[in-house]
Protein backbone atom coordinates (compact mmCIF):
# COMPACT_ATOMS: atom_id res chain seq x y z
CA UNK A 1 0.00 0.00 0.00
CA UNK A 2 1.01 3.80 -1.26
CA UNK A 3 1.03 6.10 1.68
CA UNK A 4 -0.66 9.10 1.98
CA UNK A 5 2.21 11.75 1.47
CA UNK A 6 3.02 9.46 -1.88
CA UNK A 7 0.00 9.68 -3.56
CA UNK A 8 -0.59 13.35 -3.53
CA UNK A 9 3.44 14.07 -4.62
CA UNK A 10 2.73 11.37 -7.51
CA UNK A 11 -0.76 14.05 -8.36
CA UNK A 12 1.30 17.02 -8.08
CA UNK A 13 3.90 15.64 -10.53
CA UNK A 14 1.29 14.58 -13.30
CA UNK A 15 -0.57 18.37 -12.54
CA UNK A 16 2.85 19.42 -13.65
CA UNK A 17 3.85 17.70 -16.30
CA UNK A 18 0.02 17.94 -17.45
CA UNK A 19 0.37 21.76 -17.46
CA UNK A 20 4.10 21.33 -19.39
CA UNK A 21 2.29 18.84 -22.02
CA UNK A 22 -0.97 20.95 -22.65
CA UNK A 23 1.60 24.12 -23.79
CA UNK A 24 4.03 21.77 -25.98
CA UNK A 25 0.78 20.40 -27.61
CA UNK A 26 -0.88 23.83 -27.82
CA UNK A 27 1.59 26.56 -28.62
CA UNK A 28 -0.75 28.84 -29.57
CA UNK A 29 -2.00 28.73 -25.66
CA UNK A 30 1.70 29.52 -24.47
CA UNK A 31 2.20 32.26 -26.85
CA UNK A 32 -1.47 33.76 -25.94
CA UNK A 33 -0.42 33.45 -22.24
CA UNK A 34 2.75 35.47 -23.03
CA UNK A 35 1.32 37.77 -25.04
CA UNK A 36 -1.41 38.34 -21.65
CA UNK A 37 1.74 38.43 -19.66
CA UNK A 38 3.70 40.99 -21.48
CA UNK A 39 0.25 43.15 -22.02
CA UNK A 40 -0.22 43.25 -17.97
CA UNK A 41 3.14 44.51 -17.31
CA UNK A 42 3.16 47.29 -20.01
CA UNK A 43 -0.26 48.09 -18.47
CA UNK A 44 1.30 47.90 -14.94
CA UNK A 45 4.08 50.29 -16.10
CA UNK A 46 2.16 53.61 -15.31
CA UNK A 47 0.97 52.57 -11.60
CA UNK A 48 4.72 52.14 -11.29
CA UNK A 49 6.48 54.74 -8.96
CA UNK A 50 10.33 55.37 -9.30
CA UNK A 51 11.96 58.23 -8.95
CA UNK A 52 16.10 58.41 -10.46
CA UNK A 53 16.67 61.48 -8.01
CA UNK A 54 14.87 61.05 -4.81
CA UNK A 55 14.11 63.95 -2.67
CA UNK A 56 16.76 63.88 -0.05
CA UNK A 57 16.63 67.00 2.06
CA UNK A 58 19.79 67.85 3.96
CA UNK A 59 19.23 70.05 7.52
CA UNK A 60 22.02 72.57 8.20
CA UNK A 61 22.76 75.53 9.94
CA UNK A 62 24.82 78.69 9.24
CA UNK A 63 26.79 80.36 11.59
CA UNK A 64 29.35 83.04 10.64
CA UNK A 65 31.27 84.87 12.98
CA UNK A 66 33.21 88.36 12.29
CA UNK A 67 36.72 89.93 13.41
CA UNK A 68 37.23 93.04 11.24
CA UNK A 69 40.91 93.61 10.59
CA UNK A 70 42.13 90.30 11.67
CA UNK A 71 44.15 87.95 9.17
CA UNK A 72 42.90 84.77 7.99
CA UNK A 73 45.57 82.75 10.39
CA UNK A 74 44.28 85.23 13.23
CA UNK A 75 40.90 84.14 12.56
CA UNK A 76 41.62 80.40 12.54
CA UNK A 77 43.67 80.36 15.56
CA UNK A 78 40.92 82.38 17.69
CA UNK A 79 37.70 81.44 16.04
CA UNK A 80 37.74 78.11 14.19
CA UNK A 81 40.04 76.12 16.54
CA UNK A 82 38.05 77.76 19.01
CA UNK A 83 34.26 77.67 18.18
CA UNK A 84 34.37 74.22 15.93
CA UNK A 85 34.99 71.44 18.33
CA UNK A 86 31.90 73.94 20.07
CA UNK A 87 29.88 73.05 17.63
CA UNK A 88 30.70 69.70 16.57
CA UNK A 89 30.01 68.55 19.78
CA UNK A 90 26.06 69.63 19.18
CA UNK A 91 24.48 67.16 19.92
CA UNK A 92 23.10 65.66 15.79
CA UNK A 93 25.82 66.97 13.91
CA UNK A 94 27.08 64.99 11.72
CA UNK A 95 29.60 67.41 9.88
CA UNK A 96 30.75 70.64 10.66
CA UNK A 97 32.92 72.87 7.31
CA UNK A 98 34.94 75.79 8.51
CA UNK A 99 36.50 78.50 6.57
CA UNK A 100 38.57 81.40 7.76
CA UNK A 101 39.10 84.09 5.72
CA UNK A 102 39.78 88.16 6.45
CA UNK A 103 38.39 89.28 9.07
CA UNK A 104 35.63 86.31 9.33
CA UNK A 105 34.97 82.74 9.90
CA UNK A 106 32.20 80.61 8.48
CA UNK A 107 30.86 77.07 9.57
CA UNK A 108 28.31 74.84 8.29
CA UNK A 109 26.96 72.09 10.39
CA UNK A 110 25.08 69.22 8.80
CA UNK A 111 22.24 67.29 11.01
CA UNK A 112 21.53 63.90 10.99
CA UNK A 113 18.60 62.88 9.13
CA UNK A 114 15.63 63.54 10.51
CA UNK A 115 16.54 65.76 13.41
CA UNK A 116 14.53 68.46 15.31
CA UNK A 117 15.94 71.57 13.82
CA UNK A 118 14.63 73.86 16.72
CA UNK A 119 16.32 71.64 19.01
CA UNK A 120 19.47 71.77 17.26
CA UNK A 121 19.40 76.04 16.65
CA UNK A 122 18.98 75.70 20.32
CA UNK A 123 22.19 73.88 21.08
CA UNK A 124 24.14 75.95 18.18
CA UNK A 125 23.63 78.84 19.60
CA UNK A 126 24.07 77.59 23.54
CA UNK A 127 27.80 76.73 21.61
CA UNK A 128 28.06 79.98 20.14
CA UNK A 129 27.58 81.33 23.45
Amino acid sequence: MTDAGEVRRNRLQVTALGLFRYFTRHRTAANLLLVLMLTAGLAAIPNMRAQFFPDVVVDTVSVSVGWSGAGAEDVDAAIVQIIGPALQAVDGVARVDARAREGSASFVMEFETGWNMTRACAGQAGATG
